[in-house]
């Protein structure tokens, strides 16, 4: 993930959508966002751990 977000975590890209993703601190991966490509990246991103 993107430094600039100030998260640690991951994503992958399928088609025109961005799925990102953490570890949670139980052990298992938890979705945090799915954005479409068009979608202002940072400022959804951020607003998802307002």
């Amino acid at each position: 993930m993107p430094a600039d977000f100030g998260v640690e975590g991951y994503f992958v890209r399928y088609k025109r959508l961005f799925v990102y993703w953490r570890r949670r601190s139980i052990g298992d991966n938890g979705i945090v966002t799915i954005l479409h490509a068009r979608m202002h990246q940072m400022d959804r991103f951020k607003n998802s751990f307002g």
